[in-house]
């Protein structure tokens, strides 16, 4: 009798096991960011190694799942190699707000969510799969066969940089190098060049000998050329001191002249009655009077210039120096 109860108590467990691990199984294998766990894969093109089950995956630097398979696809017909790496991405380490559907992962993706493989440390070189939001980057998607949603990926940093070292043509950077070398020894070694010494010697020589030559004509005419200066220098001084007496003295003939002219035109009006208007007489009255205003003007004309340029008592008039 307690054979057959202790029976009927191994059946129900393992029945209740099973019911169990089946339950396990149907909460594990959701779709989508649900509020159980998703599972998601990635293809990567770069190597993996540093990357384990159990690395986390971290959407800007907050872990949110972990690495729960990785398998290497060798196809023999095309000769490639397909990495897809296995995440469980666990929606209770973030708040989702907003309308949570089956789509929401699809959504992401276009909005330009991708993978992509970090360093953990540089001293154990471990990798950890980074998700962001890369909306200006080409991301890759694979043909794959697999019942989880795919997230995009791109390239790591290094690979980036590997893969635009691997487009440099450094053949024709080479020739180009190469080619600008043979010019630049064809120039350094061409008649003109290496002429171009000798010549800037010689003109340095000239420019040496002209420069020595006008300082001695300037040693040897200093004393004269000082003298002169003097000279100069005195004359105009004493031009100054006479001048304001010339300008007085030119004034005061003007005035005299002005007086004279006012006589000599009042006289000739009352001539000009007498005579005859076609008479010889009034001609030439009128004709000495025309010559008598331009001496006038010119006598003014002067004063006001040696006022201004006194100067031009020893150089002439400013309009005289060419």
């Amino acid at each position: 009798m307690s054979e057959r109860r202790s029976s009927i108590l191994v059946g129900a467990f393992v029945v209740g096991a099973l019911i169990i691990a089946t339950a396990g199984a149907l909460f594990f294998a959701g779709g989508g960011l649900g509020t159980t766990k998703s599972r998601v894969v990635m293809v990567f093109d770069g190597s993996l190694r540093g990357l384990t089950i159990g690395a986390p995956v971290a959407l800007r630097g907050v872990t949110i799942g972990q690495v729960t398979d990785i398998d290497l696809i060798l196809d023999a017909d095309r000769a490639s190699v397909t990495m897809i790496v296995e995440a469980e991405i666990n929606p209770d380490s973030m708040k989702l707000v907003g309308s949570v559907t089956e789509s929401m992962l699809g959504e992401l993706v276009e909005r330009g969510l991708a993978a992509q493989l970090n360093t953990q440390s540089l001293l154990t070189g471990l990798l950890y799969v980074q998700l962001d939001f890369h909306p200006d980057k080409e991301t890759a998607v694979s043909k794959i066969d697999s019942i989880h949603p795919q997230i995009p990926t791109i390239p790591t940093e290094l690979e980036q940089l590997r893969r635009s070292l691997e487009s440099i043509d450094y053949a024709a950077i080479a020739e180009n190098v190469d080619r600008i070398a043979n010019g630049l020894d064809e120039l350094l070694n061409s008649s003109d060049m290496q002429a171009l010494p000798g010549s800037m010697r010689s003109s340095l020589a000239a420019l040496e000998t002209a420069s020595n030559s006008l300082t001695s004509t300037l040693e040897e005419n200093s004393p004269a050329l000082k003298a002169f200066l003097d000279e100069g220098t005195n004359t105009v001084a004493t031009l100054n001191k006479q001048l304001p007496e010339i300008t007085n003295s030119i004034e005061s003939s003007l005035q005299r002249l002005d007086e004279a002219l006012v006589s000599a035109n009042n006289s000739l009006q009352g001539l000009e009655k007498a005579a005859a208007p076609d008479s010889a007489p009034r001609r030439q009255l009128s004709q000495a009077m025309q010559e008598v205003t331009l001496a006038a003007r010119a006598l003014r004309s002067l004063a006001r210039s040696l006022e201004e340029h006194p100067e031009s008592l020893l150089r002439g008039r400013p309009g005289d120096e060419s």
